[in-house]
């Protein structure tokens, strides 16, 4: 199966070649981001979740913490493709690069933080602080369990579990704020990077509700359905406060009634096909999500899980089109959907994040099945 994965891989990978250089680089550039964005986020907040749980000594399901840690293994290729997306800026941050007249002199109040040198040079020295706190992260944790008596192992993973949490809610914020909405400098909102941030932990949460019961259904582990209950839990809350973040944002944006701010939501609200993709994310990701969730939580926990893996797969589906949604108005003035390029393109990451995810079982071979300790 890993020589599958390869080629759809490296079929993206041509695919974007291909973009780039003969065909329609705008279009492949913006796909390549929200990718990117998308992955690495999930690759990074995996960890983020077993800091959260080491912090609040969450002894529910240490196998639980486990599988969040393995979404570690695209880390290291994620930085690499950090790294060649500044072979793409002058297509995706032209407009405050070489900005037009028209906005030229808002453009250059801002220049002290957009310009290039600063702008790589912060994303790359967090990605590369935040990867490698999560490497020492992933190491400390995978090691045999910490004796009751050993409290320097237990304050060190803490004091790593801190660093990693504030490297990693610095680190997405910005990359919410500079990857995302400096695309379009003009526009702007100061809940954006919290935004981007909620939405990566919901998404991360339907991901941890698959790879549970993944892991049960192969025999990886073998996790009490309350435990997998407490998953869906927490997929519900993020749900939830993705929704109050966006509504907050958009809110404030149309109470105040700025051009400059409502004219972000106006294109991607009242212009097709984005006025239909804005419905379908909120149908997709939130409305059907909540309903049955809300139905799960209110009994005893269920015995089998389809149901939750395919809401979780909703999520996930819905915040990679809420990407696309944000991302390529912003870019382009082409109001085209995904086609063939952009969907072969984003089956090279996911074959990506799932060859990696196999090297780390691979490289660190943690073991799942871990006794459940209770609440």
């Amino acid at each position: 199966m890993s020589m599958v994965w390869a080629v759809i891989a490296a079929v993206g990978a041509v695919t974007f070649l291909a973009g780039v250089t003969t065909g329609d680089p705008v279009r492949a550039w913006s796909i390549y981001l929200v990718n990117l964005v998308f992955w690495s986020g999930l690759a990074a907040t995996g960890p983020a979740v077993a800091a959260m749980m080491q912090i609040t000594e969450a002894r529910w399901s240490p196998s639980v913490r486990r599988i969040a840690l393995t979404t570690f293994g695209f880390l290291p290729v994620a930085f690499v493709l950090f790294v060649v997306l500044i072979a793409g800026q002058g297509v995706l941050y032209a407009r405050w690069l070489t900005p037009p007249p028209d906005i030229a002199a808002l453009v250059a109040k801002k220049a002290a933080w957009l310009n290039a040198p600063f702008f790589w040079g912060r994303t790359l020295v967090l990605a590369a602080l935040l990867f490698g706190t999560c490497f020492a992260f992933v190491r400390a944790l995978l090691r045999d369990p910490v004796p009751p008596d050993d409290e320097l192992e237990r304050s060190r993973r803490n004091r790593l579990a801190v660093i990693l949490l504030m490297l990693w809610i610095v680190t997405l914020s910005l990359w919410g704020f500079d990857l995302i909405m400096s695309l379009d400098p003009v526009w702007y909102s100061g809940l954006f990077g919290g935004y981007f941030v909620v939405t990566t932990l919901y998404t991360t949460f339907c991901l941890l509700s698959i790879l549970t019961v993944s892991a049960n259904a192969r025999g990886l582990a073998s996790i009490a359905p309350a435990a997998v209950q407490d998953v869906a839990k927490l997929q519900f809350t993020f749900s939830v406060v993705w929704m109050y973040f966006f509504w907050s944002q958009y809110l404030v944006i149309w109470y105040g009634n700025i051009p400059i701010e409502t004219r972000f939501f106006l294109r991607r609200v009242f212009v097709q096909p984005w006025q239909t993709l804005a419905w379908v994310i909120l149908v997709v990701g939130w409305l059907i999500p909540f309903a049955y969730l809300l139905k799960r939580l209110t009994g005893r926990p269920p015995q089998r899980h389809t149901p939750l893996v395919v809401m979780a797969v909703f999520g996930l589906v819905a915040i990679f089109l809420e990407r696309v949604f944000v991302v390529f108005p912003s870019v382009s003035e082409d109001n085209r959907l995904l086609g063939v390029q952009e969907l072969l393109i984003t089956l090279g990451f996911l074959a990506l994040f799932l060859l990696s995810r196999r090297w780390f079982f691979s490289r660190f071979k943690p073991v799942l099945n871990l006794p459940h300790t209770g609440h």
